[in-house]
């Protein structure tokens, strides 16, 4: 009896204990009662620690928080105070502030296709002082070209085939931004797009310590995960994997969400 009671129990308490001890819990759990009941892309204002931030959807806002200040899936570490950060699929932001707040004198140079999305970052970066951070309305490609861009009007906006989609998108040759900057740490959340640009990749991360990876597994498409890792692999990287989406029977089917079946973060980092 007690090995049922004692969960019940305790859960409450721990809550309870992390929402007094843990700043950025406590700042969660106010952001969730404030946000959990508002309707989806709703554009809307909200004061989040010391930074005034404007989302265009509450339940995207909220889960990207929960993962880069409470879980810091982020976080990594450097010998140096300034390190050099390439951010790839930047959305409205977050990731720059976390970034700004583990090292203040990291440079950064940020990219986010959607030009709805980059207004909200341009407004949560630059509107809360961190002018040094370069931000520029394009994607990464392999290739410097134009392409379709389907936006979801959160944070699922990607690469689209569709040739009736009515937003077209700049492209920068990942090689050129590599070839021409040293990077310490890439993040590159894009979409399904990384199975494209990372091979472009190939001989030009010798500066590069970490990269953060955000795999998708696209409906009814050819899985690309193999390919990936091999690739890190021959560059010299070790890697660490988890799913976030957490299916514990996925021989009885996966929900899909945005086009996609799965997702794993891959973490890479050299010895």
């Amino acid at each position: 009896m007690n090995g049922i009671v004692e969960p019940i129990l305790l859960d409450p308490l721990k809550h309870i204990y992390k929402i007094i001890t843990q700043k950025r819990y406590f700042e969660y759990n106010r952001l969730h009662s404030i946000l959990k009941n508002k309707k989806r892309h709703q554009e809307c204002k909200i004061k989040v620690n010391t930074y005034d931030l404007l989302i265009p959807d509450s339940i995207s806002f909220l889960s990207s928080y929960k993962e880069l200040f409470l879980e810091e899936i982020y976080k990594f570490s450097v010998n140096k105070p300034n390190p050099k950060i390439l951010d790839i699929g930047a959305n409205i932001g977050l990731s720059i502030l976390f970034f700004k707040e583990l090292y203040p004198k990291a440079e950064l140079i940020a990219f986010e296709a959607d030009p709805k999305i980059f207004g909200y970052l341009e407004n949560n970066v630059h509107g809360n002082g961190y002018e040094d951070v370069t931000l520029i309305n394009k994607a990464v490609w392999y290739e410097n070209t134009t392409l379709n861009f389907a936006p979801d009007g959160a944070d699922g906006g990607q690469i689209s085939i569709n040739e009736n989609t009515n937003i077209i998108v700049e492209t920068v040759d990942i090689a050129d931004l590599l070839k021409h900057y040293k990077f310490d740490f890439i993040k590159m959340d894009i979409e399904g797009a990384e199975e494209f640009v990372l091979p472009r990749c190939e001989g030009l991360l010798s500066s590069v310590q970490q990269i953060f990876i955000e795999y998708h597994s696209k409906v009814d498409h050819k899985q690309s995960l193999d390919k990936i890792l091999f690739f890190l692999s021959g560059e010299g990287f070790r890697v660490y994997l988890h799913n976030p989406w957490n299916k514990p029977s996925p021989f009885l089917g996966l929900k899909s969400y945005a086009g996609f079946d799965f997702q794993i973060n891959i973490y890479a980092w050299k010895k």
